[in-house]
């Protein structure tokens, strides 16, 4: 051990952070079982790659027989919901994020929306009963919206044409084009029959303080690497292994986890509200027609009503 005693403050400092750095790899415990959601943020020592691995099975599991979800429609979901978490938390974990695949596939619109932090996280398919075999590709050349509302509440926005390689190819291609942002992301999903056993998936990004040199050997990792699902194991669930493969001569730390799941946001005091919203003459048709207003939730599928005397109640004015 270092004698303190004639070290000056510099020095010191820095034999700690050369320490600090050599040292063995901190990760975030406690490490969640096999069977439960999570996804965390890594770091490596120097600051070069930024590493993000994410399990979402539980989550897709509840969305997709929420939705009545075909096997085909399941796969886009998770492979949507798992690439949704990873851009947002990479992008900035405290921000609400939304992916719009505006996907002229047989598949129709899709969509995730992300809450920061733990708050939970939803998706919909236009068509969730697709069966790619019988109505074609799910997913053709498209256009991908993102909306991102920051704790500020300042929105940003962004567009660009994607080309059908899938969910994980379009999102790497906004990182890179709407972004600047040099990543991979890539997501899997896995099934016994028509049971989903796992969604998964990982971004590696390559950071200011990394080199072309190190992009290089990223994605010669990348390219040689198995699958997240062999390495994301009841033994490992975290794929720590896996990952000190991929970052192959990296020092790195995870710094941050986060435990995503299901939540939807739908209430009949949303659909009150945007109600009332509407014009007079809007609201007065609704009530000459006789009938109960219903909507029903494309993200859940709890319908909601409301009767005539109550749309009558909303051309009332306030006393």
């Amino acid at each position: 051990m270092a004698d303190e005693s004639n070290e000056s403050a510099v020095e010191r400092y820095k034999r700690r952070r050369a320490e600090r750095l050599a040292g063995p790899p901190q990760y975030v415990e406690p490490v969640p079982a096999i069977g439960d959601d999570t996804m965390w943020r890594g770091l490596t020592r120097a600051g070069e790659v930024r590493v993000l691995a994410a399990r979402t099975t539980q989550t897709v599991r509840e969305i997709a027989q929420r939705l009545g979800a075909s096997r085909d429609a399941t796969r886009l979901l998770g492979e949507l919901v798992t690439a949704g978490l990873l851009v947002r938390s990479t992008l900035n974990p405290y921000a609400q994020l939304q992916m719009l695949l505006r996907n002229p596939g047989s598949a129709g619109r899709l969509i995730v929306d992300v809450w920061s932090g733990d708050a939970g996280v939803r998706a919909a398919i236009a068509r969730p009963g697709v069966v790619e075999a019988v109505d074609g590709p799910a997913i053709r050349d498209g256009l991908l919206e993102v909306a991102r509302v920051a704790r500020d509440g300042s929105p940003y926005h962004s567009r660009l044409h994607y080309a059908a390689g899938g969910i994980g190819a379009a999102v790497t291609e906004y990182l890179m084009r709407s972004e600047q942002i040099v990543a991979v992301v890539n997501v899997e999903t896995t099934f016994e029959g028509n049971r989903l056993t796992a969604a998964v998936g990982y971004l590696v990004q390559l950071m200011p303080e990394g080199s072309r040199a190190d992009l290089e050997r990223l994605l010669a990792s990348v390219e040689r690497g198995a699958p997240l699902r062999e390495g994301m194991t009841a033994e490992d669930p975290d794929a720590r292994a896996w990952t000190a493969e991929l970052l192959d001569g990296f020092l790195w730390d995870q710094v941050a986890r986060e435990r995503p799941a299901f939540a939807c946001r739908c209430s009949r005091e949303r659909l009150i509200a945007a109600l009332s919203s509407l014009p007079r003459a809007d609201l007065e048709e609704l009530v000459s027609s006789g009938e109960p207003t219903t909507t029903t939730c494309e993200y859940c599928n709890a319908t909601y009503a409301l009767s005539v005397p109550e749309l009558q109640l909303l051309l009332t004015p306030p006393q």
